[in-house]
């Protein structure tokens, strides 16, 4: 599940970075499908500012951390390739403040 305290700009977030469509939403609670029976739930009313554990493989990372920023969302730590596990990844915030990874291999 993750935070929200506006649901608007973080869903759109998720949308335009991510790709993801919402599947039910409403102001309270939204549900975005990744796979079949697997979804991320943006709930209002919870603390944000978590590191919710959400990690995105894209095939761009410099373009995905592109959309970060033009959609809200604020880099934290740039793309670094990490060595022992053959990817490129940043850590990045939503528009709630939620730390998420972005990885391309």
């Amino acid at each position: 599940m993750v935070p929200v305290t506006e649901m608007g700009p973080v869903l759109d977030f998720y949308e335009r970075v991510f790709g993801l469509k919402a599947a039910y939403r409403s102001d309270e609670w939204t549900e975005l499908p990744l796979a079949d029976g697997v979804m991320i739930a943006l709930h209002r009313g919870l603390p944000t500012r978590q590191e919710v554990g959400l990690g995105f493989e894209v095939d761009d990372l410099e373009a995905a951390c592109d959309l970060v920023t033009a959609n809200g969302g604020t880099i934290v730590d740039p793309p670094k390739q990490r060595q022992d596990e053959g990817i490129r990844r940043a850590d990045v915030t939503d528009p709630a403040g939620n730390r998420v990874s972005i990885a391309s291999r």
